[in-house]
C-alpha cells in the first residue's frame, strides 16, 4: 500500500541556533559575498568580523510593503498598487566590551583603543555623536540539526540602537536596528537554506 502524499513534514521545521563560526557578522562593502549556505566566510583579509554573542531573541526580520487599493465605480476592488518596500532586521549584541560591537553601534571611526600596559588595562574610547553609522555587508548564520540557514545583506546600515542600560541587574547589551538597501540587482538580501539530506 502506497503512503498518501501529504504536505505535513516535520523535517521541514527549523529553529536555528548560531553557528560556531559566528551568527552575526559584518564586512566592508566590496567583500566577496557567499552565494550558498555553506560557503566559507572565515578566512582572508578584509573578511567578515564575528560580533559574538547575541541575545536569545535571535534575529527579528520585518518586511514592509505598503500599497493603495484601487476601486472602480460601484465599489469593486480591482487592484492594489505597491508604493513602498523595505526590510528591517533587529538583533541584540551582548559583548559590550568588544570593540567590534561598539564600532557597529557607534561607528567604526568613533571607536579608538589604547593597548594595555604593565600598569593599565586596555582603554576603549567611544565618541557619541550624530554621524551616520557605517554602511557595510552582513551575514546572519544559523543551523538546526543538519539544516543550514544563511541570510546575506549586501548593503545595510544600523540606523538605530535601543536603550543601553547600565545596571547590576542584567548584562549591558546593545539592540541594533538594521535597514537593508538594494544591491545592483535590486535585491535587499538573500536567503540560503540547505536541508542537509544527501543522496549518498
Amino acid at each position: 500500500m502506497t503512503a498518501p502524499v501529504t504536505a505535513d513534514n516535520v523535517l521541514q521545521l527549523i529553529a536555528p541556533s548560531p553557528r560556531v563560526s559566528g551568527s552575526i557578522l559584518r564586512a566592508k562593502l566590496g567583500t566577496t559575498l557567499p552565494t550558498t549556505s555553506s560557503d566559507d566566510i572565515t578566512g582572508g583579509a578584509g573578511g567578515f568580523i564575528d560580533l559574538g554573542f547575541a541575545s536569545d531573541a535571535g534575529l527579528k526580520q520585518k518586511e514592509e510593503r505598503t500599497g493603495t487599493d484601487v476601486f472602480v465605480w460601484g465599489g469593486d476592488l480591482v487592484g492594489t498598487l505597491q508604493e513602498k518596500y523595505s526590510r528591517t532586521m533587529t538583533f541584540t549584541l551582548m559583548q559590550f566590551m568588544n570593540t567590534d560591537v561598539l564600532a557597529t553601534a557607534y561607528g567604526i571611526n568613533n571607536v579608538s583603543v589604547i593597548p594595555a600596559t604593565a600598569t593599565e588595562g586596555k582603554e576603549i574610547a567611544v565618541k557619541l555623536n550624530p554621524n551616520l553609522l557605517d554602511t557595510v555587508s552582513w551575514i546572519f548564520d544559523g543551523f538546526y540539526q543538519d539544516t543550514l540557514a544563511r541570510i546575506v545583506i549586501p548593503i545595510g546600515r544600523v540606523t538605530q540602537i535601543g536603550d543601553v542600560d547600565i545596571t547590576h541587574k542584567t548584562y549591558t547589551t546593545i539592540e541594533c536596528t538594521l535597514k537593508a538597501y538594494p544591491d545592483s540587482f535590486k535585491n535587499h538580501g538573500y536567503l540560503y537554506l540547505n536541508d542537509g539530506q544527501t543522496t549518498g
